[in-house]
């Protein structure tokens, strides 16, 4: 189908596809590597038929406020989603004992996409043996990609503090932040990784 094709379309069809779709990148933002097409197009479905259904029960406020709480509706179903209906729904699956994987693509997506429990502290082990740690990573949570961001196929980005070499003593890296310059941020990519170990911490 053609975007004026789209665009033809009455505007309670357009709104859902549009909720739907934009729905979906929020409950699935960076998980979404594994997804297949149809995999897409009936999640998007699903998130669509809350924004149809809103638009329909919504009272006479004009197309423009019908449209707007339509998309609303769905941007917080899927939010809702995320933040907790995935988790409510695994605890069940386990408790049932049906399914005790979270069919997230990988553990590290299963990480990167935390919000429980954020990180506190991270360390990576290059393949020469160096160690890049941030000990508290709390510290940059203003800084502009903070506190630290991991990839979908294992890359990372941390505000190195330590820097252990073998053999050597931990250095401490004391211009990572900087008033004037701004915080320095140290990317690594996964073929340099050998491992990565995190330490979390449920929010008060």
């Amino acid at each position: 189908m053609t975007a004026a094709e789209l665009l033809s379309l009455p505007i309670g069809i357009q709104v859902a596809l549009a909720s739907g779709c934009a729905a979906y990148f929020v409950a699935y933002s960076g998980l979404r590597g594994h997804h297949r097409t149809i995999d897409i197009a009936f999640i998007t479905l699903v998130f669509s038929l809350v924004a149809t259904a809103t638009f329909a029960l919504t009272p006479a406020w004009g197309v423009i406020g019908k449209c707007l709480v339509a998309f609303i509706s769905s941007i917080a179903t899927a939010v809702i989603w995320r933040k907790w209906g995935r988790s409510i729904v695994r605890f069940l699956l386990r408790l049932a004992n049906i399914s005790w994987s979270d069919d997230d693509p990988s553990a590290l997506a299963t990480l990167s996409a935390n919000s429980t429990f954020p990180v506190t502290q991270i360390a990576v082990l290059l393949d020469d043996g160096t160690w890049l740690r941030c000990d508290d990573t709390r510290q940059f949570n203003d800084a502009p990609y903070g506190p630290c961001l991991l990839g979908p196929n294992g890359d990372v980005a941390l505000y190195l503090t330590h820097e252990e070499q073998p053999g050597q003593q931990a250095k401490s890296l004391e211009t990572v932040r900087d008033p004037n310059l701004g915080d320095r941020i140290t990317y690594v990519p996964a073929s340099r990784i050998r491992r990565i170990t995190f330490r979390h911490k449920k929010k008060a």
